[in-house]
């Protein structure tokens, strides 16, 4: 279980997260929504140790990460795929999976569960990462994430800007990491792709959950997303 206690963070004078608190369990799918600013993607970076945590704890699986330096935080079993996808753009799709492969140690057993999943990504491995389509270079992002067997996965906005094929395909993606057991983590903001893979959804306004609450039962039209959400 991933676990933010009481965490606060800054952009040197400017504080973002104030008093943040929320956990996601192994199978669980925990969806962040918010406006603008709300602190959803500085949460992200703060789990990863991007941004330093001031003041709190964030636990995974009872052991303390927030002191870690940002690069051990993944050998500890955090995937993250940040919002525009910041894959090495020069190297090849395999190149950047080896990448991935390479943080946690693993071989290539991995690797082919996680083409599997991305079958377009395996007809293209000596292709440059950069030359392919958006929808395709956020397969990769995801697939080099997954390459560290993580056991919980950090989502920033994966569906931005993707037409609905691709939507669906990170539906299933996400969906079928959950019947493994993976923890998710997904920040977003279109409400119909939120509703059909969470299992709880965390309001964030201000730099905190202001509420957090199941979303079986919640529909697109609900007082939440207005309140959080809507402009």
């Amino acid at each position: 279980m991933l676990i933010l206690d009481g965490i606060d963070a800054s952009y040197g004078a400017v504080q973002v997260l104030r008093g943040l608190t929320l956990s996601v369990g192994s199978g669980e799918v925990l969806c962040v929504m918010g406006r603008n600013g709300a602190g959803k993607s500085t949460m992200l970076k703060t789990i990863m140790g991007q941004v330093r945590a001031t003041k709190g704890s964030i636990t995974l699986d009872g052991t303390r990460i927030d002191p870690l330096p940002p690069h051990e935080v993944p050998r500890h079993g955090i995937g993250y795929v940040p919002q525009g996808r910041r894959l090495f753009g020069d190297l090849t799709v395999g190149e950047n999976i080896e990448i991935g492969l390479m943080t946690r140690g693993r071989d290539a057993r991995v690797r082919d569960t996680v083409l599997d999943l991305f079958p377009r990504l395996r007809e293209r491995m000596g292709q440059v990462s950069r030359t392919l389509s958006g929808g395709e270079q956020q397969m990769l992002a995801i697939a080099r994430a997954l390459c560290l067997e993580p056991k919980v996965l950090l989502l920033d906005e994966p569906t931005e800007g993707l037409q609905p094929s691709m939507i669906a395909l990170i539906r299933d993606t996400v969906l079928a990491l959950k019947a493994t057991g993976v923890a998710t983590v997904l920040v977003e903001q279109r409400v119909d792709a939120a509703l059909s893979v969470a299992d709880r959804i965390a309001f964030m306004t201000g730099g905190s959950v202001a509420e957090t609450v199941p979303a079986k039962g919640l529909h697109p039209n609900a007082a939440h997303f207005a309140a959080y959400v809507g402009v």
